[in-house]
């Protein structure tokens, strides 16, 4: 049978050592702790700081800012005026070139109306009169193409914009002031006028004379 041993009551029992915690370690973290306090607080005054330096840019520049957009807007604007006048004039460049030309023309037109008039009046045979229509109608035709357009305002009102009175006569059938006769047709460029239509315009007849009543 195994004998139990006992230990001497005065044996020593060894003690559990604890390391003991420096005494100014809890000193430092409280320390560490006010500083982190100290820089979130400096950065959030900064940063405010910084913000309010912004806006106050911001507030400086934007006057400045509205006067560039108005003046890009004018700018702009001005432009697109520009750009239109040069259409317009090109355009109208392109449209009227040829009104030199159709001066040029106007009196061998002439020409040949008259031509066209005597030969119905002479009483001429119908294949030449025939002949000269279909002349006349082509050339009229071809200068149509380029906006060259004659104009005959017999029976119209009398215009003075687009019609020269030659003279007026009394005509006790015609409305005063409408046009009885043309001596020479109007010609249009487009919607130009290049040459006014030569007419004779009636008027009122004459008060009866005393002498025939």
């Amino acid at each position: 049978m195994a004998r139990k041993t006992k230990t001497p009551p005065d044996a020593d029992v060894p003690e559990s050592k604890e390391e003991p915690l420096p005494e100014d370690s809890t000193d430092d973290e409280s320390e560490e702790e006010v500083k982190v306090e100290i820089v979130v607080e400096n950065d959030e005054e900064q940063e405010e700081d910084n913000f309010e330096q912004l806006q106050t840019r911001i507030d400086e520049l934007e006057p400045a800012l509205e006067e560039a957009r108005a003046y890009a807007l004018r700018a702009h604007a001005e432009t697109e005026n520009v750009r239109r006048r040069m259409d317009r004039e090109l355009e109208k460049a392109h449209k009227y070139a040829l009104s030199d030309f159709a001066q040029a023309l106007l009196s061998p037109l002439d020409t040949f109306d008259i031509a066209l008039q005597s030969a119905r009046d002479s009483g001429v045979s119908d294949q030449v009169i025939q002949g000269f229509e279909l002349s006349v109608k082509s050339l009229a035709d071809a200068l149509e193409k380029f906006g060259i357009v004659s104009f005959d305002p017999q029976g119209e009102v009398f215009d003075p914009e687009k019609h020269k009175a030659m003279t007026y006569v009394p005509h006790p059938d015609a409305e005063p002031g409408s046009v009885i006769d043309v001596f020479r047709k109007g010609y249009l460029l487009h919607d130009r006028l290049i040459r006014g239509a030569e007419v004779v315009v009636a008027k009122e007849p004459d008060p009866p004379n005393e002498e025939d009543t």
